[in-house]
């Protein structure tokens, strides 16, 4: 049957999306370890090992939409780091309240550990700290 249509025709994609979202998380979450974490927070712009490679490209990468991930925004130039979320296109951020970070690093490191708590990746993490 010839596509006569293209507008009338279904992106078939997102059926699957929330499927891959599922099984990469399951593949993951034992990767995600407190030395990991560690590991992130000493150096989180790298280089990095294998394992936490996997898990920076599945959380900072198009597995989810861009709405409501954080990054890492300057209050005050070099000396005040904060977060933000982003929004739709033509939207303004949300800027995430809380204390602000001293470095950079902290900043990054701080929007790594929000974004594995949305994915769900912050569970053994919970479990062993509390505090995370």
């Amino acid at each position: 049957m010839p596509l006569s249509d293209p507008t009338a025709t279904r992106d078939k994609s997102e059926d699957w999306l929330a499927e891959f979202r599922r099984r990469r998380v399951e593949a993951l979450r034992p990767l995600v370890t407190p030395e990991l974490v560690e590991a992130h927070r000493a150096n989180p712009r790298g280089p990095h090992s294998h394992e936490l490679n996997l898990v920076l490209n599945f959380v900072r990468g198009p597995a989810e939409p861009m709405d409501g991930k954080p990054f890492v925004h300057l209050r005050v130039p070099y000396t005040e780091y904060g977060l933000a979320l982003m929004q739709g296109r033509g939207e303004p951020v949300v800027h995430v309240e809380g204390a602000p970070y001293a470095s950079e690093t902290e900043a990054v490191h701080a929007a790594f550990l929000q974004r594995l708590a949305a994915h769900g990746l912050d569970g053994a993490l919970r479990e062993e700290d509390g505090d995370v």
